[in-house]
This record gives C-alpha cells, structure tokens and sequence, in this order.
C-alpha cells in the first residue's frame, strides 16, 4: 500500500504531497537567492581558475570526507563520527530519492521494492541506519557529557541530532510495518522481520495507521530538513563543498596584492568590503571549534578566537542584509571594527595559520584580518603605539629594529664576506634580513650560517647597505603602501646585480620573497638555510664531529605551515653525531607558534598568558637541553621565554647553523 494513494479529509495523499514539497522548495529557493544576492554585495574576487582541478578536489575532501578524517587521532576520533553520519545521511538521501520521490511519488514503489536492487540495498540500508544511530548516540554523549571545549551547547545541535535520530528510527518503524500491512517484495531483511514482529501483536487497522502516521511524520521531517539547513549553522552542508571548491591555490596563508592606485578605499571597514569569497567563508564554517583550539591567541587567554570571528561576520551580514539589498545607505547599523569585531580582537592574532590549518572545510581566516588591520592603518590612521615606532623605523631607517645603534654590516666584520658591490659574481646572494644583521643575538647566527657556508665553499656575497626591510612587517600590521615601496625598492636593486639565487635564514624574509614578492614581478629562486644545509649535508660537503646534547626542534610557522619545510630542519640535526633529537607534542602541522609573528614581535602582550613563555615551558617539558628553531623571531621569543622561567643556565634557544657551525668546529679540532 502506497501512503499516497490515500485520501485524507477528502484530499488525495498525492496533492497533499506534492503541495508541501512544491511549498518546501519554494521556502528553500527564496532563502537560497537571499543568501546569493547577499554575497554578491560583497567584492569582486577570481576564484574559477583550473575549475578541473578545484573539483576534482571538492570530491576528494567532500565524498571521501578527508575534511573530518585528516583529524582523526587516539586523542580525537570525532572525525571517524562525522564520517559515518555523512555516508548513513547519503545513503538515507539517495533512498528518499529513489523510494519516495519516485517510488511513492510516481506511483512505482512496487516494481522498485520488487526489484533485486531493492532486495541488495535495503541490506546496505540497514546497516547505514545502525552505524548512524551508534554514531548519533556517541556524537551526544560526547557534545553534551564529555563536553570538549571547542564544542558548542547549543540547541541547533540538539535538534538536529533529534531529527536524525528520528529519521533512523522512523526508517526501521516504517519498513517493520510495512511487512505486515503491504504486498511481499524483494525489501525484507531480517532487522525489519524482527521490528515486523515487535508490531504484529497489534491488530492489522492499528499497524496500518501507525504506519501511515509514521510515513507522513518521517516524509515531513524530510522537508523540514530542506527548509532548516540554509537557516542554520547546518547551511555548511550546502556552503562548504563550495568554499572548498573556491579555495585559494597555492600558499594559503599568502596575501592579496592591494591595487594602491585603483583602490577606492583600503582594506575592510563595513561587510560589504569583503569580497564573496569570504563572506561564503561565513556560510561554511562547521561551528566544529577547531581553528580556536589550535589558535595560540585563544589558548592563551586572548580575547581572539576564529571561529567567533568568522561566525559574527556572518551574523552582521544576515543582520544588515535586508538593507544592503533594499540599498537603504540612511539605516544606521552597528561598525563591523568596534561593535561587531574589537580592535583589539584584530591586534591579536600571530598570523601563524593554525586556523586555517586545521579549518576542515579551508575557511581563510588570516587575509580578512589584514584586511581590517589594513583599514584601521591605512583609513583610520589607528595603530597600536610599539608598532607604529616599528613602521616609523622601517620607513625611515629601512627596518622595523628602532633602538638598535648597529649597521648593516657590523655582523660581517673579519668574516671575509663581499657585498655585490664588490663582487656579482656570486652564486647566491645572502639575504641576511633586518633580525639578524642588527639584533645582537640573531647577528650570531648570521656569522655562524657565513662560516658554514664559507667551509662548504659555497659561493655567497650580501647586498650590506643596500638591504633594507622585506616589508612582511609592514604588511602584516596592515601598512600595504609600506611593504610595496620596501618590495619594489629591492626588487630594483637585486635586478640591478642580475640576483637568480636568494638564500635566506629568516622564514619570513623566505616567505615574501617566495610567495608575494611575485605579485610585483619579482621571480627569484629561493632558498632558506635550512634547505641548503640538508643538501649540503647530503652531497658530503660538511664534516661533523660530535654534540652529545638532547635538542628538540620548533617548527616555524612560516618555514612549516607556510612553506611546508619540515623534513630538511630534522635532516640537518639528525646528521650531528651524538646529538639527540626530541619533538614536542605540538609539531609539524599542528605545531604551536612562538608569538612573534603578524607584527607581533613589535606589540605588547598584556592580555592572558605570554605565547612564547607556553612554547618555553613545552621545549622545558621534553627534557632537552635546547630549543633549535630555524627563524630569527622564534629564537628571539624563546630567549624572552628562557629568561621569564629563570632557565638560562640549564636551558638554551639555538639556531640550526649554530649546532651545524659548533658541530663543524668539533671535526676539525678532532
């Protein structure tokens, strides 16, 4: 018996199906359109370029689920749950598809349900609607017992766990019955025998209403999922495969070249200044927390939490929309920077890329918090003080180190080192960066890289004088006009000496000149020192004596998460005899930054726990003797973390090339 083709209250069961679905659809489509126009008030942004590519990767990460599994670990299997919900939900999906829409809806349920896919996929079905009840049953416990922090209390939660659950259980009512009280088809399987059972007591009028009820009441929480999902968090089903789709290529973390001549205003200041792309973020995000609990801002007790940040973007968007869209510009609003999103909020992050890192569904946090950093420098004239004396140092002395009395080639002296002044020919220029030619720790870590290079007969010269600030400093702090003048004057400068080859110690200096320097037309290859050193290891070229010393490695930010260097720093200390590697439990991917990145290192900390004093204390935690890192900024951030636990004599920050220098001094003495 079909549910449709009885009549209720003198309407047949096909009206009243078709009308309801017909309303659904309309509900849905009108909140779907309200959604588009609202992103299309947003900026224009290219994101259609290589379309084979983006979808091949959207089927990757969407029908193989690698946004919930890349996660899984012993500590967090949560991803292992969403996994089954999402296959179950499909499959659920396809058989509404097939058994009511078309079955029922069309008046073909009997040959479908008399049909040997039918006997085959009612099996698979079953099982599906095991493991998604196990799985429901887990997600709840977990959400509303175990309660991790990240997750939310919410109801949404509660009430779509509730309309699954129903939906499974419904199932199972409704093919149990539908045994006793329709025809015999090629659907039975022995969990519908055993619920067929349970229900046979009752007489056959009682089964047949209750599975008419029963049909009607699964059939409506079917459409009520329609209309539900685009107005609620739950609008990710429908968002996030396309913001993976339009996912940037390339360095995630890279940001955008700002037009300084086009620009009509610089960076974000109201909603509808972000572009589609990011505010489509807004509809993506999964609430799912894991951006906050890998951010080391919110860790450490700041008042910055990413997924807060993107979730309120998105409430002011549907809160202002209506007027955006009636473009009534005379309808006061609240500030996006101010009332939606604290100042103090945007001055907080490290740009680390932890968030995005993490992010299962490629949200890009960092660029639209540059964005706004860009407004509040550029428009409003607002910076924090102790970065504004960096940006005033670097625009008018070409470096952000305002107290430093040192020169650019006072690091150099009696190294026998040329600049391309004196000499071009040279194969890679040494581009020393503003940390380690003028700060007096990070310059011995220059002269130590200088006399490695110098053993390995590496041909090397630096520019001296004439090297002024990449610019990632002003950039990061939201100075674009800054960073442009500071690329543009070296990128004429290192074309000037017919520069190929760039090798860098400072991630960040690697970065920039790697991933944004292109935006301006400057195309060099480049290197940073750990890089080099790998390979120099690797061709014999270095001779090692012996460091019996525990040394346990932080991966830079910029060299890993940025860049993806995280083999080469390991390879160099693994080739020192003696020396014995540790890792602490945050590395590689999931490593924790050191706090001095985004400008940071030029802001006060006054807010929560210091970042760099939480890496200390886990570097302290392995029970290694040193911290080796490969960039200028964590060496510095350890040294102020070392000094704040008192460990200066049991404890030591140490560069890379000063183990493999300290290393090489031991060969040639023995």
């Amino acid at each position: 018996m079909s549910p449709l083709e009885e009549s209720y209250l003198f309407l047949p069961g096909y009206v009243l199906f078709w009308t309801a679905f017909a309303l659904v659809l309309a509900l849905f489509v009108w909140r779907a359109l309200f959604l588009v126009r609202l992103l299309l008030k947003g900026k224009k942004e290219s994101r259609w370029g290589s379309p084979g590519r983006r979808l091949g990767t959207m089927l990757l990460w969407v029908l193989f689920q690698l946004c919930s599994l890349r996660r899984v670990s012993r500590k967090d299997v949560a991803g292992l749950g969403h996994f089954s919900i999402f296959w179950g939900f499909m499959l659920f999906l396809f058989s509404y598809l097939v058994y009511i829409f078309i079955g029922e809806g069309l008046g073909l349920s009997e040959p479908l349900r008399s049909s040997a896919f039918s006997h085959y996929f009612s099996f698979l079905l079953d099982a599906a609607g095991l493991v998604v009840l196990v799985a429901l049953i887990w997600a709840a416990l977990r959400r509303y017992v175990l309660r991790p922090p990240r997750l939310e209390l919410t109801a949404e939660a509660a009430i779509i766990l509730a309309l699954i659950a129903v939906l499974m259980l419904g199932h199972f009512a409704i093919e149990g019955l539908r045994l006793n009280v329709a025809p015999p088809d090629n659907s039975s399987t022995p969990i519908r025998e055993v619920v067929a059972s349970f229900f046979s007591g009752m007489g056959l009028g009682w089964q047949k209403g209750l599975y008419l009820a029963t049909w009607w009441l699964h059939t409506a929480v079917i459409l009520g999922f329609l209309v539900y999902i685009p107005y609620s968090k739950h609008l990710h089903i429908m968002a996030s495969p396309l913001n993976i789709f339009f996912r940037r290529r390339g360095p995630r973390s890279s940001l955008t070249l700002l037009d300084l001549e086009k620009a009509e205003g610089f960076g974000v200041g109201k909603v509808e200044d972000f572009t589609w792309k990011q505010l489509l973020d807004g509809y993506a995000c999964t609430h799912c927390g894991r951006c906050q609990e890998a951010c080391p801002a919110h860790s450490s007790g700041k008042p910055l939490n990413p997924k807060e940040l993107i979730l309120k973007v998105k409430d002011h968007m549907l809160e202002v929309g209506p007027g955006l869209l009636k473009s009534s510009p005379a309808t006061p609003r609240p500030e996006l920077i101010g009332d939606v999103i604290t100042e103090e909020v945007i001055w907080e992050c490290t740009t680390c890329g932890a968030c995005q890192e993490e992010c299962p569904v490629l949200i890009e946090h960092i660029q639209r918090v540059v964005d706004m950093r860009r407004h509040l420098v550029m428009e409003r004239a607002k910076v924090p003080p102790t970065a504004e004396s960096a940006l005033r140092s670097l625009e008018a002395r070409g470096h952000p180190w305002r107290g430093t009395t040192a020169t650019r080639l006072d690091w150099a002296q009696g190294l026998g080192i040329t600049t391309l002044a004196q000499n071009r020919e040279v194969e890679y220029l040494y581009w020393t960066g503003c940390t380690s030619a003028l700060e007096e720790r990070s310059m011995k870590v220059a002269q130590a890289l200088a006399q490695v290079l110098k053993r390995a007969g590496v041909s090397f010269g630096i520019l001296g004088t004439e090297e002024v600030c990449c610019g990632e400093p002003a950039r990061r702090l939201g100075n674009e006009y800054l960073f442009q003048l500071q690329a543009h004057q070296n990128i004429e400068t290192l074309n000037k000496y017919g520069v190929k080859k760039v090798l860098t110690s400072c991630p960040h200096c690697f970065s920039t000149f790697k991933n944004e320097y292109p935006q301006l037309g400057g195309d060099f290859e480049i290197l940073h020192h750990t890089q080099l050193l790998s390979r120099l290891l690797g061709e014999g070229k270095l001779s090692l004596g012996p460091l019996t010393t525990a040394v346990v490695y932080h991966d830079s930010c910029y060299l890993g998460r940025y860049n993806d260097i995280y083999s080469e720093p390991r390879k160099v200390l693994r080739s020192v005899p003696g020396l014995r590697l540790l890792e602490m439990e945050r590395r590689g991917r999931q490593g924790f930054c050191c706090g001095g990145g985004g400008g940071r290192m030029w802001l006060e900390e006054t807010i929560g726990q210091r970042i760099n004093q939480m890496r200390t204390q886990e570097a302290l935690n392995t029970g290694a003797s040193a911290v080796a890192t490969a960039c200028p900024y964590c060496l510095q951030m350890f040294e102020d973390g070392i000094r704040a636990k008192g460990q200066e004599e049991h404890f030591k920050a140490l560069d890379l090339a000063e183990i493999l220098w300290a290393a090489s001094q031991g060969s040639r003495t023995g």
